[in-house]
């Protein structure tokens, strides 16, 4: 229940700050005047956005004026693409929560999904611990409160004594995934 909650909560927030940052252009008027559409495109391919962030670069400069090379952005784009769609960095995007765009050729995303899958199992993992360490926290609270009954103490003491063992099978399970996930990083 707390995990969807946790869950819950990031997505409500992910969610705020994108529309937060929809209003902002996505380049300066002098960015949009000196844009260099092949780099523009081939970072962000390197960074896993849509084909649509063009058009949001269209649109910011077309209030300046500026008129955008989208051969130029698409060719970096695809570059790009290609240092994205690696199994390594499938398997760091997972591993740090981020969604996947679809944005792989299909030549490549069989196997960046597969990292990005093994990734995702370790990032998953990790947000286990880290609530059961928050859950530690509370027990703990618990104990050193001074107006605590005995009973919630000894509630406390039980209820610590389960997670720790929880956590300490949670990160014997996050080292065996890291070792087995190392063929991602050769």
């Amino acid at each position: 229940m707390n995990r969807c909650l946790t869950k819950l909560r990031f997505v409500l927030c992910a969610s705020a700050l994108a529309l937060l940052g929809s209003g902002c252009a996505t380049l300066t008027e002098g960015e949009c005047h000196t844009a260099d559409w092949h780099e523009l495109g081939r970072m962000d391919g390197r960074q896993g956005y849509e084909r649509a962030r063009l058009y949001e670069h269209q649109k910011a400069c077309a209030e300046y004026g500026v008129q955008i090379d989208a051969s130029a952005y698409y060719r970096g784009r695809r570059v790009g693409l290609a240092s994205y769609c690696t199994q390594a960095n499938g398997y760091d995007e997972g591993r740090a929560g981020h969604t996947y765009r679809g944005v792989c050729p299909a030549k490549d995303e069989q196997r960046f999904l597969a990292a990005y899958r093994d990734g995702k199992l370790v990032h998953d993992v990790i947000e286990d611990i880290e609530e059961v360490e928050r859950d530690i926290d509370r027990q703990e609270r618990i104990l050193d409160d001074d107006e605590s009954t005995s009973d919630a103490r000894r509630d406390a003491r039980r209820e610590l004594r389960l997670l720790y063992d929880q956590l300490r099978r949670l990160n014997h399970e996050r080292n065996r995934l890291e070792r087995t996930m190392m063929r991602y990083r050769y």
